[in-house]
């Protein structure tokens, strides 16, 4: 349930107002969503659902004595205070009690239509309802939530009335009147619909929108000449807009009078010779009649003019790439299109970026690909999304000054893009360069927001904490674990690095056994994991739990040279099970696999063992 207090009463008095607009309506078309306010009903008792009892009401509402009057007043404003504070069986209760002064009180009815509606009782809800209307007539927010509460039910016929009833008494409702247009369209009661239209254009005056929707409704009634009388006089009333007569050229291409277009498009061609609404449909013309060469001309004639909008030259480069696509796919001609384009518009980032979309959809070589995109760049330095491809593209070859080049200028020309920082720490990173990884980190962080991709922030603060633990700053790097966690606690990766640093330091090992555990849980078949978490049983004395998990460890342990630091604490964790000959082969098996700084401590391990035996 949603705790958000709610004040109904305000509704009660909603007489004349505009009340609930009509883009609030329709919730049972699925076109809009209820607006009423409803309250927050946690526990109802049961007997409480029982079907309230019904009043007869006649023409005359009867009214009450003084007395009763200020009984009923100081009863509804209690319930609507125990409803504020979230006491709803009171508030119920004393609703009940407000019935039995005043039982032709339309405001209780409907406060109660409202507790039943959240209870899921929509018969005793409707009805009390109803009643409400009944009671108050005038009401217009009242006549709007049952006209609602039909259409939620899918009773259109019943919410038509209603609505037709508001308007009636409303003349200037058109929220209503467009709401009656839908009711009327799923009947296809087209005359209702026009007049329905026909009404807000007389509030309103004559729209383009309006006219068209006429225009539609004429057609879906095969009364193609008031389809077309609608359209030309919207054409008429507006003789200095040239798109007005295209529309008429191309409802004749669509009615098959193509002749008729062909006049008008050139006609309207002459007067403005780089109109794209004109070129767009002088070329669909030529397409329809067979014309391909001249469809190609009017073509080529849009993409290469600095006056066609991008968004159209766009659209028509992707009809051409799928009709390419459709007869084989040969790049070469899109490309040539393409190339056409560029050198008439070198400044056109659209285009630029277009076509290194349709050389990745084509998969064109990377570096080639990559080219297309910095081209981009020279054109639109700030467009993060092409910076990225590239970062994309650059990472699985392990180009980290490449990376780095392409990060450095995108924080400036994007700083609150946090995607570059990542990639910028990461390529720091991968070079050992860790006093720049964590500047690039430290930075990113400072461009957190709560809207933050919570993946990004917390892999931030888990390579902040890998790397601060490297440089020996402990405690920063416990508090930048903190943090990863705090923005996603299975962050895996961190809780394995964190549970092993916190074991190597022999602190807090139960909480380091719980995320270990939480990894393993995780990838059960991951020796790093498998070794972490083993290492920490160790710590705990916990020997033979230890000896199972290092030796699910070992065996997951698939790279070509096993891990030095996993077979060291399968040696370690063997020692302290009485199998020293196992230990030993461990220890021998680490210095084979090259253990590094460590080799020099297991080698003495080795030969103190040794002369033991």
């Amino acid at each position: 349930m949603v705790n958000k207090k709610t004040n109904i009463l305000h509704l009660f008095s909603m007489r004349e107002d505009k009340g609930l607009r009509w883009s609030a309506v329709l919730i049972g078309l699925g076109l809009v969503a209820q607006v009423i306010a409803i309250p927050v009903v946690r526990s109802v008792p049961a007997s409480k659902t029982k079907k309230s009892k019904m009043v007869e009401v006649t023409d005359t509402v009867p009214s009450v004595s003084y007395v009763d009057s200020v009984r009923f007043k100081y009863f509804l404003l209690e319930a609507e205070r125990q409803q504020n504070a979230d006491h709803y069986d009171a508030a119920f209760d004393l609703l009940e009690h407000c019935k039995t002064i005043h039982p032709y009180a339309s405001e209780v009815w409907f406060m109660q239509s409202v507790y039943y509606s959240e209870l899921k009782n929509d018969s005793l809800a409707l009805q009390c309802l109803q009643k409400a209307v009944q009671l108050n007539p005038e009401n217009n927010g009242y006549q709007e939530r049952l006209a609602q509460m039909y259409i939620s039910a899918r009773n259109f016929n019943q919410a038509k009335s209603v609505y037709e009833n508001i308007v009636e008494k409303n003349h200037d409702r058109t929220d209503i009147l467009n709401i009656l247009v839908q009711l009327y369209q799923q009947d296809k009661e087209y005359d209702k619909m026009l007049w329905a239209i026909e009404r807000v254009e007389t509030i309103e005056g004559i729209s383009e929108e309006l006219t068209l929707s006429k225009m539609r409704i004429y057609e879906r009634k095969d009364d193609k000449k008031s389809a077309w009388k609608a359209l030309k006089t919207l054409s008429d009333e507006h003789p200095n807009d040239l798109n007005y007569k295209v529309m008429m050229g191309n409802w004749l291409m669509k009615n098959n009078k193509r002749k008729n277009a062909y006049k008008i498009f050139t006609k309207a061609l002459k007067e403005e010779p780089d109109n794209s609404f004109v070129q767009s449909s002088l070329y669909d013309y030529y397409r329809e009649v067979g014309e391909d060469s001249l469809a190609t001309k009017m073509m080529d004639a849009m993409l290469t003019s600095k006056k066609t909008e991008s968004s159209v030259k766009a659209t028509m480069l992707r009809q051409l790439i799928m009709e390419n696509e459709n007869k084989g796919g040969d790049s070469t001609q899109v490309i040539a299109v393409f190339d056409r384009v560029m050198r008439e518009n070198p400044q056109d980032a659209d285009m630029a970026e277009l076509k290194a979309a349709y050389m990745s959809l084509k998969s064109f070589p990377v570096d080639t690909i990559n080219q297309a995109l910095k081209h981009v760049l020279t054109i639109a330095p700030d467009n993060a999304g092409a910076r990225l491809q590239i970062l994309q593209n650059l990472w699985p070859q392990k180009r980290w000054d490449e990376i780095i080049e392409m990060c450095l200028p995108a924080v400036q020309y994007n700083p609150d893009e946090m995607a570059f920082y990542y990639f910028m720490g990461l390529a720091y990173y991968q070079k050992d360069d860790q006093d720049n990884a964590l500047d690039a980190f430290r930075r990113g962080v400072g461009e957190i927001t709560p809207q933050s991709n919570k993946e990004i922030v917390s892999d931030f603060y888990a390579l902040m904490g890998d790397i601060l633990h490297q440089k020996g700053l402990e405690k920063e790097a416990f508090a930048a674990y903190d943090s990863c966690l705090q923005w996603k606690a299975d962050n895996i990766g961190a809780l394995n690095n964190y549970a092993y640093y916190l074991s190597l330091n022999d602190s807090d090992l139960h909480r380091a056994e719980q995320m270990s555990y939480k990894t393993v849980k995780a990838e059960p078949t991951n020796a790093t994991y498998l070794d972490t978490y083993a290492w920490i049983l160790y710590m705990q004395e916990r020997y033979e739990e230890a000896k199972i998990y290092i030796d699910q460890a070992v065996a997951n342990d698939s790279d070509s040279v096993q891990s030095a630091v996993i077979l060291d604490h399968a040696g370690d964790i063997y020692l302290k099970v009485d199998d020293t000959d196992k230990a030993l082969d461990y220890w021998q098996k680490a210095l084979d696999a090259d253990a590094g700084e460590d080799a020099d401590a297991i080698t003495q391990k080795i030969m103190k063992y040794k002369k033991e035996e």
